[in-house]
């Protein structure tokens, strides 16, 4: 496998952060908020240095991986040198929906 250098974020990935910074900070508070997304850049990051953590969900979509983080469920893809970010899905989503049309 090749050295994966970083990762990149979907649109839809960046959009799903985004919309999980707003509601923490409107639901606790902007320290929790910046903290939560402070967490997940530290999974990312530790995806790119172990870049099969998480487990294969090829059951939705080939190549497909997956890995929890507090109540949220990060979905990438081992792409070349990169680690790509497709979405991050609260746990309780019907999370097969997300990815038909993908």
């Amino acid at each position: 496998m090749s050295v994966i250098r970083g990762y990149f974020l979907s649109k839809e990935a960046d959009i799903d952060l985004e919309e999980i910074f707003d509601y923490t900070q409107s639901h606790f508070n902007i320290d929790q908020a910046v903290s939560y997304l402070s967490d997940f850049d530290d999974l990312f990051n530790q995806l790119v240095q172990n870049p099969e953590l998480g487990k294969s969900r090829s059951e939705i979509k080939e190549g497909l991986r997956s890995i929890a983080k507090n109540s949220h469920i990060v979905f990438y893809r081992i792409d070349n040198y990169r680690i790509r970010i497709v979405r991050i899905l609260h746990g309780r989503r019907d999370i097969p929906r997300f990815f038909e049309s993908h």
